[in-house]
């Protein structure tokens, strides 16, 4: 017997969750209509209730205990947004086993526990879904799904952390320095107050990175392959040359590209040239552009967090769930990595790109001669230098911009390079460059 209303229980009530009540009680004609059923939330479960008058709750059952909801017969799906590993990890799976489909936001639990997920979901013939943990509202994971199915993926190039775009937003557009635009972000709710170095390390980026990556490549990626760096050493001297002086956007990029020999995973700030697609996505706005062999570049942009944003992700999942649901032909939405672990994930070592250098040296004849001539024994090779002009205590910026080399040879040089008398701080500044 098909059901004729799907319940959904919600697990966390804190910004996303406060949108997902407000998308139930204004929008449940659009969901029932979208759904083929009615789509009934039940019960919201949360430690404390805040804004509990404004969000009018009372007619949703709110709990403060989660077994209320994992253990009710009549829900059909569990949300979980409380995020962190524990207990979500434990709700989820408990859900699961007890034949419950599951949507989660939660980018960094999906990407550490995809196994466990993954085979708890098909061992009990339920659907579990996740749009809204990469890129908030954009629906990339549905459009790698789906629209861009008949595909081999090459290459996700992707501003995925709404924090770090703003602060290098700021720096760029208004000269901030890098302390300021973080304090501005923060401010405005954009960055952690007391803790933002998930953000700014670039640990976010990589775990949305390892999930687009999965899914992608059908390869199980995991967090340690992939190469992190993050922006908080990035100065505003370097995003004002490249941009002045080479006509580069500085952005934190989250990249993923599978050539012959292997896949490529990596987070870092990079130099995008101001004329790609990727360079005007500013401030707290994603962008994710996926390369397939027959759809080319496809470029999806929009709020990649906030609460409606992700809230309007959260309920697309629950719609193609409740879709299942009234059909009676639920199961497993997402694939599984399996059969291709076997493709080799490259160092960051192997890489090839353009590079972005600026050293600080002593004032003097012959030095750029000296650096010019190490590069050039390691294999890289100069395209333009300019040596500013304001001396500060004799010591003057030289920027360079290589053409194309391998990683390995360029640390190589450096290492040569920063060991060299008149080069001050011995601390070459580097960035890779992205065509």
């Amino acid at each position: 017997m098909r059901k004729k209303t799907v319940n959904v229980g919600l697990i966390g009530f804190g910004t996303v969750g406060s949108g997902v009540v407000k998308l139930f009680d204004n929008n449940s004609d659009v969901l029932e209509r979208k759904a083929g059923i009615p789509v009934r939330l039940k019960s919201i479960c949360d430690i404390k209730f805040k804004n509990k008058k404004n969000a009018k709750l009372d007619k949703h059952n709110p709990t403060t205990n989660a077994a209320d909801i994992l253990n009710d017969p009549d829900i059909d799906i569990v949300v979980e947004l409380i995020g962190g590993y524990k207990p979500a990890l434990d709700f989820i799976l408990t859900a699961m086993e007890n034949k419950k489909h599951v949507v989660s936001a939660n980018k960094a639990l999906i990407a550490k526990y995809w196994e466990e997920i993954w085979t708890q979901a098909k061992k009990n013939n339920v659907e579990f879904e996740a749009e809204a943990s990469v890129g908030g509202g954009i629906p990339v994971l549905i459009g790698l799904r789906h629209g861009l199915a008949a595909n081999k993926i090459q290459k996700i190039m992707a501003i995925v952390n709404g924090t770090t775009n703003y602060i290098l937003t700021k720096m760029t557009l208004e000269k901030m320095d890098f302390a300021t635009a973080l304090k501005q972000a923060q401010d405005k709710g954009f960055a952690e107050k007391v803790d933002p170095s998930l953000d700014i390390d670039g640990f976010d980026a990589m775990h949305k990175i390892v999930i687009l990556s999965s899914m992608a490549f059908g390869r199980r990626v995991k967090e340690s392959e992939v190469y992190v760096d993050g922006i908080s050493k990035v100065d505003s001297i370097d995003i004002e040359y490249a941009h002045d002086e080479f006509g580069y956007i500085m952005k934190l990029l989250a990249i993923a590209e599978k050539g012959r020999d292997g896949l490529n995973i990596r987070v870092h700030p990079a130099l995008v040239p101001q004329t790609h697609p990727l360079a005007s996505v500013n401030y707290e706005f994603n962008a994710i552009e996926i390369t397939g062999d027959a759809s080319g570049d496809i470029v999806f942009i929009g709020r990649g967090a906030g609460e409606m944003p992700t809230a309007s992700a959260v309920l697309s999942d629950i719609i193609d769930i409740a879709k299942d649901i009234a059909s009676g032909t639920y199961g497993q939405i997402y694939e599984q990595p399996v059969g291709n672990n076997k493709i080799q994930i490259k160092k960051i070592d192997d890489i090839r790109c353009k590079y972005y250098l600026r050293f600080n040296v002593v004032d003097k004849a012959g030095v750029l001669g000296e650096i010019a001539c190490v590069l050039g024994k390691h294999n890289i090779s100069i395209k333009s230098v300019i040596q500013k002009s304001r001396a500060i205590h004799k010591e003057v910026p030289v920027v360079i911009m290589t053409y194309e080399a391998r990683e390995a040879d360029l640390m190589h040089a450096l290492e040569k390079i920063d060991s060299m008398d008149d080069v001050i701080k011995h601390m070459t500044v580097y960035y890779r460059v992205i065509e």
